[in-house]
C-alpha cells in the first residue's frame, strides 16, 4: 500500500472500505484538476466516440468492480489502471450515481513537529 503524497496532501480512493489507490495533491494537481480531466474524458466519450451515457455508466461500474476484485486478491495494478479507476469514480460522482464520501478521502499533508534544541 503506497500513499502518494503531494505538497498539500493526497486523495485516496476506497471501495467497500478497501484502500485502492492514492493521488498527490499539489499546486496544479488538486481535486478540481482531476474532476476537470474526468469531465473532459466523459464528454469526449459521449461526443467524439458516440458512446451512450447508459453504456458509459455500466462500463464505469464494471471498471470499479474489476479493480476492487484485483486489489482484494492482492494483485498489482499498473499506473494506468489507477488513473482509469480514478476517472471512473470521478465520472460516476459527477453523474450523481455514487456518493463522493463513500469513495474518496482527501487528506492534508501532515506537518512535521519542530523540535526545540537546547
Amino acid at each position: 500500500m503506497v500513499i502518494k503524497e503531494g505538497k498539500y496532501g493526497s486523495i485516496n480512493v476506497f471501495i467497500n472500505d478497501l484502500f485502492i489507490s492514492s493521488f498527490p495533491v499539489g499546486d496544479k494537481w488538486n481535486l478540481d484538476y482531476y474532476k476537470k480531466k474526468s469531465n473532459e474524458a466523459l464528454l469526449k466519450g459521449m461526443i467524439d466516440e458516440n458512446i451512450k451515457l447508459k453504456t458509459m455508466i455500466k462500463v464505469f461500474y464494471e471498471i470499479i468492480q474489476n479493480f476492487y476484485l484485483i486489489k482484494k486478491q492482492n494483485k498489482r495494478m499498473r499506473g494506468e489502471d489507477h488513473q482509469l479507476l480514478f476517472m471512473a469514480v470521478l465520472s460516476l460522482i459527477k453523474l450523481n450515481k455514487i456518493n463522493e464520501d463513500d469513495y474518496l478521502l482527501i487528506c492534508g499533508r501532515k506537518k512535521p513537529k519542530k523540535l526545540k534544541v537546547y
